[in-house]
């Protein structure tokens, strides 16, 4: 351990005054800029995509499981549920931005044109 003590005086913002307003002009600029910027609908959507994505991938799990041990149902069905659990879980793990038409069919929207 040393016995001397710090030097903080560089630290203190009085000795430049035109720095220190400088520098808490700049941070409140960053800080309004970042907040308007998570105002926008876009940036919204952009900033949800991901976590739907994922709890479309475990809803879908969720049913294909269920296809695969209810007895009622054929395996083919059972097979397409897990195709679309893959597919929604590679856009989630890559973070890929899909088009909702692509979500839809993918799903199985009926109404969607391919």
């Amino acid at each position: 351990m040393h016995d001397s003590k710090l030097d903080l005086s560089s630290l203190d913002p009085s000795r430049n005054t035109e720095r220190w307003d400088h520098l808490v002009e700049s941070i409140a600029a960053r800080a309004v800029a970042r907040y308007e910027q998570r105002l926008t609908i876009g940036y919204q959507l952009w900033a949800w995509s991901r976590p739907v994505l994922a709890a479309a991938a475990t809803v879908t799990l969720i049913v294909g499981a269920k296809a695969l041990l209810t007895h009622n149902e054929s395996s083919r069905t059972a097979l397409s549920e897990f195709r679309k659990v893959y597919v929604l879980a590679a856009w989630a793990g890559n973070e890929t931005h899909p088009a909702p038409s692509n979500v839809l069919q993918v799903l199985g929207e009926p109404n969607v044109n391919e």
